[in-house]
């Protein structure tokens, strides 16, 4: 990865396309959203790759993350709660619940952070 720091921004030079990074989220992506983001995406992926080995079929599957903060001058992140909700026919909770803790044990994000901060998963089965 490469980075192109001035004084407004911070710019990743990706493969893919390149990513603004800024204190001001009019201007780029904030770091602490970075991160949220690369908890969710890391969990999403493992999770829907192991919701197919089981062959557990759904129409849609959307997380809404909620972040605690310290509030104090390094404003660390202390706890992430991602709220899985998986939208299908038949849909068994209990199950659903047991392949995100499978997910969140093999998603090298996740497992990068503990120690540091306090991640949460849930999920709700929600019917078609």
């Amino acid at each position: 990865m490469k980075f192109k720091v001035t004084e407004r921004d911070i710019t990743a030079e990706f493969p893919f396309a390149p990513m603004n990074i800024s204190p001001n989220e009019e201007e780029g992506y904030r770091p602490f959203q970075l991160m949220v983001a690369s908890l969710a995406g890391c969990s999403a992926s493992v999770y829907r790759r192991i919701l197919a080995k089981q062959k557990i079929e759904y129409d849609e599957m959307t997380i809404d993350a909620e972040v605690e903060r310290t509030g104090d001058d390094v404003n660390k992140i202390e706890k992430v709660t991602l709220y899985f909700k998986v939208k299908g026919k038949d849909l068994n909770e209990k199950k659903l619940q047991k392949s995100l803790e499978i997910a969140s044990k093999n998603c090298s994000m996740v497992q990068s952070v503990i120690g540091s901060m306090e991640v949460i998963e849930q999920v709700e089965a929600i019917e078609a």
